[in-house]
Formats: C-alpha cells, sequence, structure tokens
C-alpha cells in the first residue's frame, strides 16, 4: 500500500489488519453499480461518500478498468463491504470485518479531496488538484488485500499488492501513451485540443503517481513489508511518461509561435538500429556444446560419444532503419550435419521482434515475421538422419513494419535471431523509435 499521498504502509489495527496510508495506491474505493450510473451524472441529490464513489469508478472506466469499477460499486452500494471512517496513518485500510469477511475502509479525507471538489473535478478531473488518478491506483491495489487471507504488512501479502499496482501504473502508462499518439494526429479542432489537454493533465498525474510509488516501495523494502531485490517495470513507465513530457512542451512550444503556414508534411518516425548484441557463451560444464553467433549466422554443435549435430542458421541481416510503410525481405535458412545416431535431439531457429531486453531462450510479447502466405519465421529441426526441417530449410519472410507496435520517441524493441539446441543461441538488434516532434 502506499504512503504519503500516494504510498501504500499496511498497519494494524484492533479490526483491520492492513492500513493504507495516504498515497495514490490505498484500498479500494466505492463505485456505483449500473455502467452509465457512473459514467453519467445524475440530478438526484448525492451524498459525499456517493459523489466519491462515482468519480472513483468513472476514473476507472476512463483507464480501462470497468470490472474493478463494477465491483467497487457493488461492494459500496449493495454488498457493505466498502465504507467510509476514520483510518489512522493512512487513507484506507482492510481486514476482516464482523462477518470474518475483508472489508475495506476508506478515509474520510478522500470525501475532502473529491465530494468536496465536484465543481472543480467536472471541469478538469485530472488536474493538478485532483487525486482521482492516484486514488483510482489505491483502488485496485487494495482489491489485492481485499482478496487475500487476514493481509498483513509483510511481504507475502504487500509483494503482489505492490506488483500489480506496478504493473497497472506501466499499462496505464502505455494505453494514454497510444491515445496521446492518436490525438497528436488528428486536424486541428476544438476536440483535439479537449483530448490533448486531458491527456496531458492524466501524463502529468501519472508520472507523479510514478514517483511516489517508487518512494513508497523503497521504503517498504527498507522497512521489511516488501522483499528486496524484486524486478519492477518503474523504470520503463518513468521512461515512456518522461518521453511524452518531453513531447508535450515541444508541441506546446510550437502553439506559441501563433498562426503559422501549412504544415509540411512530417515525416511519420521510424525505427533506427542503435545496438547489437551476440548471445554465445556457454558454461564451463557445457563440453558437449559449441555456440558462435555472428551478424547474420549462428552455428551451435553438439555431441556425444560417437554422434555429432551441427547446426548453421544463416538469414538476411537486419536493416539499419525500419519505417512503417517497409517490408523487407528476410530469408532464412538452415543446414545440418549429423553423424551417428545413438541419441536423439533437436533444435529450432526462429526471428521474431520483442521487448528490448529479451534474450535468447524466453519471449514475452513476441512479434513473427511472416511469410507471402502467413508462414512464420520459425523452423524446426532434428538430429536425424533423412528428416528435413519443418516447414522447409529456407523460407522467405518479410519485415513489416505495419506490424510493429506504434512508436514513441525514446521507445525501444528487439530483432532477435536465435537457435536452441539443447542450449541458446542468437543475435539481437535493438531498435529506437525516431521522428521529428
Amino acid at each position: 500500500m502506499k504512503n504519503i499521498l500516494v504510498v501504500l504502509v499496511a498497519i494494524c489495527l484492533p479490526v483491520f489488519n492492513h492500513a493504507h496510508p495516504n498515497t495514490g495506491a490505498t484500498s479500494a474505493r466505492k463505485l456505483y453499480h449500473n455502467v452509465s450510473g457512473y459514467t453519467v451524472f445524475n440530478n438526484q441529490q448525492q451524498s459525499r461518500e456517493q459523489l466519491t464513489i462515482r468519480w472513483l469508478a468513472k476514473t476507472l472506466t476512463r483507464m480501462g478498468e470497468t470490472k474493478t469499477a463494477k465491483r467497487l460499486m457493488d461492494d459500496y452500494f449493495v454488498n457493505k463491504r466498502v465504507t467510509f471512517g476514520i483510518v489512522n496513518d493512512g487513507n484506507a485500510e482492510t481486514g476482516k470485518g464482523r462477518n470474518g469477511v475483508n472489508e475495506m475502509t476508506l478515509s474520510e479525507t478522500l470525501l475532502l479531496n473529491t465530494a468536496d471538489m465536484d465543481r472543480l473535478l467536472k471541469l478538469r478531473p485530472y488536474g493538478d488538484k485532483s487525486s482521482l488518478i492516484s486514488d483510482a491506483l489505491t483502488v485496485l491495489h487494495e482489491y489485492v488485500h481485499m482478496d487475500q487471507d487476514n493481509p498483513q504488512n509483510e511481504p507475502a501479502w504487500e509483494d503482489p499488492a505492490w506488483h500489480i499496482s506496478d504493473n497497472i501504473l506501466n499499462n496505464w502508462t502505455k494505453r494514454i501513451e497510444a491515445e496521446y499518439n492518436a490525438a497528436r494526429q488528428m486536424p486541428a479542432s476544438k476536440e483535439k485540443t479537449a483530448q490533448l489537454g486531458e491527456l496531458t493533465d492524466i501524463i502529468n498525474r501519472l508520472y507523479s503517481e510514478m514517483g511516489v510509488t517508487k518512494e513508497a516501495i523503497n521504503k517498504n523494502i527498507a522497512n521489511k513489508s516488501v522483499s528486496p531485490n524484486q524486478k519492477w517495470l518503474l523504470d520503463d513507465t518513468e521512461q515512456r511518461l518522461q518521453a511524452m513530457k518531453n513531447a508535450i512542451k515541444k508541441y506546446d512550444a510550437i502553439g506559441k509561435l501563433g498562426p503559422q503556414q501549412p504544415p509540411q508534411k512530417k515525416d511519420p518516425g521510424y525505427w533506427e538500429l542503435v545496438n547489437v548484441q551476440a548471445f554465445d557463451k556457454l558454461a564451463a560444464t557445457d563440453v558437449n556444446y559449441g555456440l558462435t553467433a555472428a551478424d547474420g549466422s549462428i552455428q551451435a554443435r553438439w555431441s556425444q560419444n560417437n554422434d555429432v549435430f551441427k547446426v548453421t542458421a544463416t538469414y538476411t541481416p537486419a536493416p539499419k532503419q525500419i519505417r512503417l510503410n517497409d517490408k523487407i525481405p528476410v530469408q532464412m535458412s538452415v543446414t545440418l550435419t549429423n553423424q551417428g545416431d545413438q541419441y536423439s535431439a533437436n533444435g529450432d531457429f526462429a526471428i521474431f521482434f520483442d521487448r528490448p531486453e529479451i534474450e535468447p531462450g524466453s519471449v514475452i510479447a513476441p512479434i513473427s515475421l511472416k511469410g507471402d502466405n502467413g508462414e512464420k519465421s520459425y523452423i524446426q529441426f532434428t538430429h536425424k538422419a533423412g528428416v528435413p526441417p519443418t516447414p522447409s530449410s529456407s523460407l522467405l519472410v518479410y519485415i513489416d513494419g505495419k506490424a510493429l507496435p506504434a512508436g514513441s520517441k525514446g521507445a525501444r524493441i528487439a530483432l532477435l535471431a536465435a537457435v536452441y539446441n539443447g542450449r541458446n543461441a542468437g543475435y539481437r538488434y535493438v531498435y529506437e523509435w525516431r521522428d521529428n516532434w
């Protein structure tokens, strides 16, 4: 849980075992049951609590968390598992209620931040006076504890909750990144100005939340409520948000120049090769294997007694640049040399795009190259005489710029050529997005 306006730190209380301090990822908030109910405000008199819950639901829905929005509405209006009250050292807490099930209490200070600012929020829901993004993330964080058995301020309960917060913050950043890139391509209009204004506010709130979350995780590691040496997505989140903030500054600076000549056709941007790395190291105990990786060629060897299995995989070296309209041919081939038949062995050769940190032997979000008939850039082979590679020993596939994710300045992806024969070898090409904005 968060602490300091957005930092979640669990504490022990007489009734509730898990407290969520004043940070943005505190405990869950309540929302309205009907979808239309939290997207459209009605004229019926609403309590401060109801206004707060509906604003939280609206924010969760805005960020794509519709299931959590409905759950919060149900838990507040129907199940009565979310209430408002006094919370010590935080803005929410979760623990066993009177019926023996987990309940969530939201601090009454949230009413000041939301219900009492209703008029301002209607004009600018995610402006610098709003805590809705932070509070919505708190809802999602706290729901992790709602689903735990007797949540405590210890790693067994806090680690999964903080990873959910980390992942959601990264997902929200990617969602807003895609919306911002699309909005910038719109023709000039009042709608474009309004969309960019709202997105700028959200980006600023996400950036603030990222900093608070990073501080909260470090503090919780220091007080031993979160395990050390875990992998987090915060660096990727920060890089994406900073790139958008830089783009906003440049966009605003151009707008201040006043009326301009009709804009010239802009370069839509491209992926540029910025780094290459070979992966062909073996452990000292891998005496039966040999690996060599280079630009355009990967060799792998395995031997056992009289059996020898050699694989040579070749491919068209990666281009220096990839543009959205590019369709670049890549020829990939496999040559096998076999000796002996006492043992069996298999392997594969693949070329694909993925996250920039990817290494041979693993995938995160792979994007295969494809041939004219839709065949993927993947060849299987075996150490058995007379059995040809599948689907063939040679494939013609293409790097399709349209199949790659939309880029934003500073974003990175990797193209990986990888061979497996019991051990992994490969060659990685890292690309960074370039544009003139």
